[in-house]
């Protein structure tokens, strides 16, 4: 599958710089380079590929893998959600802005957890994806310890939109504090190989603010799975000159 989305999106840009150099005056590589979903039809039709889940492409360009080196090469580092276009279609953009969060090799503060936490049932089965990250976080009570909250689970997978787009929230709970004040947790999880991305940490923020059934104050957090340790995040994800922007406030290592 790697194979068939690196020829995918390698057509997708290359298409796109040649149809913008034609528009505009200077280099498109200069910008951001904006493209659809008609775009990567386009290219597995072209290309004679068939991908059964289109929207997974840019996915993994934005959260699981880097971009192939034709397009790198130019400077472009991710591919994001352009929420500021109209349209219902997502208009994806190759970017130059740095998007990528890595875990960091220092840390604020390293805590100790064991499997003995995980019902001895389940722990042959864990995966080290996104879901299996979110079970022994949720069994071994980090969430609680990171937040200092009492955190009940709502819900997994949260579908919900985006200024007209759809998005998708891993996890979502609550948190109760010693006054009684409700927060909404918004959790993005991934496990090994993967990487945390801002575009998607605004997007789930914004969508959990705008949805009235939740509480009004929302922390924005991840749970990631590194080299086996469980890494969790808690971010500022706030406006600055008109464009929303993301800060690492801390990180935890749980061991």
């Amino acid at each position: 599958m790697a194979g068939k989305y690196r020829r995918i999106i390698e057509w997708v840009f290359k298409q796109r710089v040649a149809a913008l150099d034609d528009e505009i005056e200077g280099s498109a590589l200069d910008e951001d380079i904006p493209f659809h979903r008609d775009d990567l039809e386009a290219a597995m039709d072209e290309l004679d590929i068939s991908v059964g889940n289109v929207p997974d492409i840019p996915y993994a360009y934005r959260s699981r893998r880097p971009l192939p080196e034709t397009v790198s090469q130019h400077g472009y580092s991710a591919v994001i959600i352009d929420d500021t276009r109209e349209g219902e279609d997502p208009t994806y953009l190759f970017t130059k802005r740095n998007q990528l969060i890595a875990v960091p090799e220092v840390v604020d503060e390293t805590h100790q957890t064991s499997l003995s936490a995980l019902p001895e049932a389940v722990r042959p089965y864990i995966a080290d994806d996104e879901q299996g990250v979110l079970t022994q976080t949720r069994y071994a009570g980090l969430l609680d310890d990171f937040t200092g909250l009492e955190c009940y689970h709502l819900t997994s997978h949260l579908r919900f939109r985006v200024r007209g787009r759809e998005a998708e929230l891993d996890d979502l709970s609550v948190g109760v504090d010693d006054a009684g004040d409700h927060y909404a947790l918004a959790v993005e999880a991934k496990g090994e190989g993967e990487t945390l991305n801002r575009n998607q940490l605004i997007r789930n923020t914004r969508g959990i603010e705008n949805k009235e059934r939740y509480p009004d104050a929302v922390r924005t957090l991840a749970v990631k799975l590194h080299e086996g340790d469980i890494y969790l995040f808690e971010f500022d994800v706030f406006e600055s000159d008109g464009d929303d922007r993301v800060e690492t406030e801390r990180v935890w290592k749980y061991e």
